[in-house]
């Protein structure tokens, strides 16, 4: 049950809103990415689009001015390289039967791919191939073609490797550039996710106090908003109204205890004086001094729970040695161990532990966890106290019947008592004074149990 309520944890509100922002900025920096890497390669390509038409339509019409003459048609095109930079312009005229009829290049494998593409449909495309002076590099080119007046086809590359590295190399400093900032954003977006959700957090430990017993926690009223600040005095308003009406209720039942204790005692009293005097049987003293004396005790133990739990102590704490107060705690049970047939076994450090406590409170707590596992424990069972140390954890185990997992959230309940214990003397009230004494010195009390096998009671500081 634990674990599936664990599988199942909401994961926190700040958490979500970072997860969030994380998502969002992401998908907004790689839009914002596309859309500017789109821009740029467009930019860019029609720019050497633009240069390469007009330096194609220029070559056509000197073509046609010079009749067609290969001679002629070289110089001119070497004029265009010149402006253009040697290396960077490839001519290529091919006849209709697709012959070479003037080339202008040093890179072979350049006209083989000009050449293989001129009778294609296309009037621009892209080709790479090896560097004439450098066979391990590789240099991009974009082809025009445009169809001669004579019936041939005049292509003219352009070399495009920087253009392309230029674009490569904005590319990844945008990308590094959009990446640090989306970190950024991310830690900025969690960094407020965090504070502006600090005050529901605290709100919340608030409330977790106040489950536990702690009626006097409030939250400290800040401004962080008109929002919060609002939900923060209401909430403080509603513990307040929480505490005061909690604290009448305990006064009105104290007082009820105080009012009850008295009659019961002088009730008490009055059977015994009746036992006493005279020889003869007094059935009906004995049932009334019996059921008074479990009265009494029942109040005495509710009115210690109602202390306890509002820190009222009317003896100072010392130091105590918690391995030989365990030991005298443990000794007190022997003899009931003995005529029992149960085993108890005991697991202590070597060195002292030390506690600062109220011995009386201790031996308390003790004393009902052992009371609570000799009732359960059958003949023959076994019963393990193990002190550990660093920090300091007291458990108490015994086998048995054991607890049904629906049973254990009410163990600590006043009065509860599991349908198989009905049967059984006691009122419910000792595992309660167990829990109001160990929430009083800040620590905690789990009960973990299997059916059929072990119940363990565990206290830890």
């Amino acid at each position: 049950m634990c674990s599936a309520d664990s599988a199942r944890r909401i994961r926190p509100m700040w958490v979500k809103i970072a997860f969030s922002s994380f998502a969002s900025f992401g998908v907004l920096f790689v839009f914002v990415g596309a859309l500017v890497m789109f821009a740029t390669i467009r930019h860019h390509t029609a720019e050497y689009h633009e240069a390469l038409s007009l330096l194609v339509r220029d070559l056509a019409n000197e073509y046609s001015a010079c009749g067609g003459d290969a001679a002629k048609m070289k110089a001119l095109f070497a004029e265009d390289a010149e402006t253009h930079g040697k290396g960077n312009l490839f001519l290529l005229v091919t006849t209709a039967e697709n012959e070479i009829k003037v080339a202008e290049s040093a890179n072979e494998d350049v006209i083989g791919q000009m050449l293989a593409n001129a009778p294609s449909p296309s009037s621009t495309y892209r080709i790479a191939c090896a560097r004439a002076d450098d066979p391990g590099a590789e240099i991009a080119l974009r082809v025009r073609k445009n169809a001669l007046y004579d019936g041939c086809k005049l292509s003219v590359g352009y070399n495009v490797t920087k253009d392309e590295l230029h674009i490569v190399q904005l590319g990844a400093m945008l990308g590094s550039s959009l990446v640090f900032i989306w970190l950024v954003c991310a830690g900025l977006g969690t960094f407020l996710a965090r504070r502006f959700t600090a005050p529901l957090r605290k709100i919340a430990a608030a409330a977790s106090d106040i489950a536990t017993g702690d009626y006097s926690a409030r939250v400290r009223v800040t401004a962080e908003g008109a929002e919060i600040q609002d939900l923060q005095n209401a909430f403080n308003r509603m513990a307040a109204e929480s505490e005061k009406t909690l604290g009448e209720l305990r006064t009105l039942t104290d007082d009820i205890a105080h009012d009850l204790r008295t009659p019961l005692t002088r009730l008490r009293a009055a059977a015994e004086l009746e036992l006493m005097g005279g020889e003869l049987k007094h059935p009906l003293a004995e049932d009334v001094c019996v059921e008074t004396s479990s009265l009494i005790e029942m109040i005495n133990t509710m009115l210690e729970i109602t202390q306890t739990e509002n820190r009222i102590s009317r003896s100072p704490k010392v130091e105590v040695e918690l391995v030989g107060h365990v030991r005298e705690v443990l000794d007190l049970y022997s003899v009931l161990a003995e005529e029992s047939q149960i085993e108890v076994a005991v697991n202590l450090p070597d060195p002292p532990v030390y506690f600062r406590a109220h011995k009386g409170k201790l031996q308390q707590v003790l004393a009902n966890l052992l009371d609570n596992a000799f009732k359960f424990t059958p003949r023959g069972g076994k019963i393990e106290v193990t002190l550990t140390d660093m920090p300091i954890s007291l458990s108490v185990a015994n086998t048995g019947p054991g607890i049904a997992p629906a049973d254990l959230p009410h163990v600590f309940k006043r009065f509860w008592r599991a349908d198989e214990s009905r049967s059984l003397p006691g009122n419910g009230l000792g595992l309660s004074l167990v829990q109001a004494i160990v929430a009083s010195y800040g620590g905690k009390i789990l009960c973990k149990s299997t059916p059929g096998e072990w119940t363990v009671f565990t206290i830890t500081t």
